[in-house]
């Protein structure tokens, strides 16, 4: 192995461990990765671009644009209490219906935006109707991950896999969707086992006199943006959809297809006062992140550390369920401690080496993939960027909760829906649909 090679791993892994104990920003990590692979020769300043998945990052900022304008206009609190309100505010549907509700949205918008709006009304709905609102908001976030498994731009790692494989919105709905909406079934129906008797219990205290006083149209801050964010958002999945069946015409790649709704909305009315400082108010920090992650992942590709990893493989990829076995569980098991977004890019250049030596189509190892890694993270606090958000949102309103108590509550609920998925890869690769 080159020294090149070498040093690229050492980079690599140090930062992996900077990010994993969270002692600096990621940001800042990922960018000094960055510099020392210039400063140790690995790239040259203008090699680093070249590494970068523009088009995973430009589908990011464009989707981060439609949903903050949604969110700033109060439309995703009005949706919940509302639904909250035509749920009678009885605990129990609520607990089964909020989490769906999650998984649902979660494969249109990123399961990150749902937890941000969603936990914070869980809380506010939790002092209203006097329960602990730990097992609803770790519940909405385990299915808001599941969910979001189930498209293109539900999770990240989705996102980067289908840049890298140029895979489109119908592949994953069609691969990826039933499953997870089977896990989704089975997560729930665990979980209500699991909080059952405190449900029932909480319920028969409600006094729903006062509730009945909210007015959900009152969440509402500004129609005018509602109206245009959900415009862009909307336009965006159809694009999505469209850009399957019109790719052969007009070369529409994914990061066009949230970012083109996303400017003419700001074209068109970004001189309203309150579009025209948006930009500020999205996370540039997780597309910054990003981007310097690219470049340290990609320095084990150029370094041609991935084609060895392909070669040591290579001998249990020759066994398709094996292979896929492997980067579903493994995938699970390492995303539960490590964030799963370099974790992707990681894997998608391992297919890629291994694609020329496979006997079957290399999708299967995606599908396996994307689902271990997005659906692991649920069995820790820091498996995934939305339990972050979470449980960020229930210790600012001084609820503990700590990772005992998380792991209780989403272990077993995860491993099912794990299981659920993994029998569906099993039966999808003995029908040879992948």
């Amino acid at each position: 192995m080159e020294i090149k090679a070498i040093i690229s791993i050492c980079v690599f892994v140090i930062c992996y461990f900077l990010i994993a104990i969270e002692r600096a920003p990621k940001v800042y990590v990922a960018f000094a990765g960055v510099v020392a692979l210039i400063l140790f020769k690995i790239y040259t300043p203008h090699e680093v671009a070249y590494y970068v998945d523009w088009e995973t990052i430009g589908f990011l900022f464009g989707i981060f644009i439609s949903v903050k304008i949604v969110e700033d206009s109060g439309f995703f609190n009005f949706f919940a209490l509302f639904l909250a309100k035509k749920l009678e505010f009885n605990t129990i549907k609520i607990f089964i219906f909020f989490p769906l509700m999650a998984a649902f949205l979660s494969g249109f918008i990123d399961s990150i935006s749902v937890i941000v709006f969603l936990a914070p009304l869980t809380i506010a709905l939790s002092k209203l109707l006097k329960f602990n609102p730990v097992p609803f908001v770790i519940t909405e976030i385990c299915l808001s991950n599941i969910g979001g498994a189930g498209t293109l731009m539900g999770d990240p790692p989705n996102v980067i896999l289908g840049s890298m494989f140029h895979l489109g919105f119908i592949d994953f709905i069609k691969h990826n969707w039933i499953l997870s909406f089977f896990a989704s079934i089975s997560a729930i129906t665990v979980f209500y086992k699991m909080n059952r008797k405190y449900l029932i219990k909480i319920n028969q205290k409600l006094k729903k006199d006062e509730l009945e006083k909210l007015v959900p149209l009152e969440e509402i801050n500004d129609f005018f943006l509602m109206k245009v964010g959900l415009t862009s958002l909307v336009s965006t999945v159809l694009l999505l959809i469209l850009r399957d069946f019109i790719k052969n015409i007009i070369p529409l790649n994914i990061a066009l297809a949230s970012l083109l709704p996303a400017f003419t909305v700001l074209t068109l009315k970004g001189n309203n006062e309150k579009l025209k400082d948006i930009y500020k108010k999205i996370d540039l920090e997780t597309l910054l992140f990003l981007t310097g992650l690219f470049v340290i992942v990609g320095s084990l590709e150029k370094t041609g550390v991935m084609a060895i990893i392909a070669n040591g493989v290579s001998t249990f990829a020759k066994d398709g369920l094996q292979m896929a076995s492997i980067l579903f569980w493994g995938g699970a098991i390492t995303s539960s401690v490590i964030d799963n977004v370099p974790e992707a890019m990681s894997i998608g250049y391992l297919i890629k080496n291994l694609s020329p030596m496979l006997t079957y189509s290399y999708t299967l190892l995606i599908w396996a993939a994307s689902l271990g890694l997005d659906i692991g993270g649920n069995f820790t606090p820091v498996g995934a960027s939305a339990n972050v958000v979470g449980y960020v949102h229930l210790e600012e309103h001084g609820i503990k909760v700590g990772w005992t108590k998380w792991i209780k509550f989403a272990f077993v609920p995860t491993f099912v829906a794990l299981l659920v998925c993994w029998v569906g890869l099993l039966i999808k690769y003995l029908i040879g649909f992948y």
